[in-house]
């Protein structure tokens, strides 16, 4: 994606209700910010799935230059 146009456009359709996330650790180094944490959302039953997640942010000139995220299912209990 490129654009925050394209950023908002993806959320509306990947999102049936904004998640709930917590976020465990910020690790700061030069111009990567990365966030550990875990998140709730609803799988593609509609029911409430837990799941670990990772975003390494890569910043240019003060500006958000590059994202990527990671998310893992948690194991169900």
């Amino acid at each position: 994606m490129r654009g925050k146009e394209a950023v908002r456009e993806w959320m509306a359709t990947a999102y049936q209700e904004p998640p709930r996330f917590m976020v465990e650790t910020l690790i700061e180094g030069g111009d990567f910010v990365t966030a550990l944490g875990t998140i709730r959302l609803r799988d593609g039953d509609g029911k409430e799935a837990d799941y670990s997640y990772c975003d390494v942010w890569r910043f240019r000139d003060g500006k958000m230059a590059e994202l990527k995220a990671f998310v893992i299912r948690a194991d169900p209990e």
